[in-house]
């Protein structure tokens, strides 16, 4: 009897120190899904700052998120976003889909660049948009034993961005660089309709919403461009991602 106390004493310290690893471990762990499923989505590299989560309150706070530009454009990011703040539906967390109460984005800067190929934004919505595509199209496996469940899905009640700024760039041309305020922008009932939504259909919607906010904050900006119309048409002469005609109007 005495041994048997020993051996459960042992497995019950296991379980309790392999417990405490985990939740203190949770905010590594979540920053690392975040950066490996945001790279594989965007098609670009993802990096996160930091992640806070207390789940008895059910809040998670992301800090630092940076996606980088596409190849052909500048070292820059393309999106630099502000302190993330996300409210969870606590009893929705062992459920499939997850219930997002509420998620702010703060102060992002978006950089949308033209060159001869189209603008980095029309890029990397390609990417999210053929990265949706392929796991939308491929073919489910059978369930093997001990594998995991199926992916999780979440529904955001809503997502709101606000205070961003974008950031105006083409090929260098002198006059052709600049600032506008982006647009504040509300999603609401994301995966609603569909029971939940997968991650890269979240990203697919935010990054429309976010290019869309972007060339509409940037077409504002044709009077102050002066000049420097001729050139850009110059300088993307096919407009093959539309992005041209999305700024200047023409």
């Amino acid at each position: 009897m005495k041994k048997l106390l020993i051996i459960g004493a042992v497995i019950l310290s296991v379980i309790v120190g392999g417990a405490v690893y985990l939740f203190s471990s949770l905010d590594t762990i979540v920053k690392k899904i975040i950066e490996d499923v945001g790279t594989q989505v965007a098609g670009v590299k993802v990096s996160v700052g930091g992640v806070k989560i207390s789940l008895t309150e059910g809040k998670a706070s992301i800090s630092g998120l940076t996606v980088a530009n596409p190849p052909g454009f500048s070292s820059d990011p393309a999106f630099k976003l502000g302190e993330i703040s996300v409210t969870l539906d606590t009893g929705s967390l062992s459920k499939n889909p997850i219930v997002v109460k509420d998620v702010l984005v703060g102060a992002p800067a978006v950089a949308y660049e033209l060159s001869s190929g189209g603008s980095n934004l029309d890029q990397l919505q390609k990417n999210v948009k053929a990265f949706t595509a392929k796991q939308g199209g491929a073919k489910p496996e059978p369930a093997k034993p001990g594998a995991k469940d199926e992916e999780k899905k979440v529904v955001i009640d809503r997502l709101a961005i606000s205070g961003g700024q974008v950031k105006l760039a083409a090929g260098g041309i002198p006059g052709a660089e600049t600032t506008a305020k982006l647009g504040d922008i509300v999603l609401t009932g994301i995966g609603k309709d569909g029971g939940g939504a997968s991650s890269a259909q979240v990203a697919q919607k935010v990054m429309d919403a976010l290019v869309n906010g972007a060339i509409k904050s940037a077409s504002s900006l044709g009077n102050m461009l002066g000049g420097a119309t001729d050139k850009l048409k110059a300088v993307v002469p096919g407009d093959t991602g539309g992005a041209l005609k999305g700024l200047l109007g023409k």
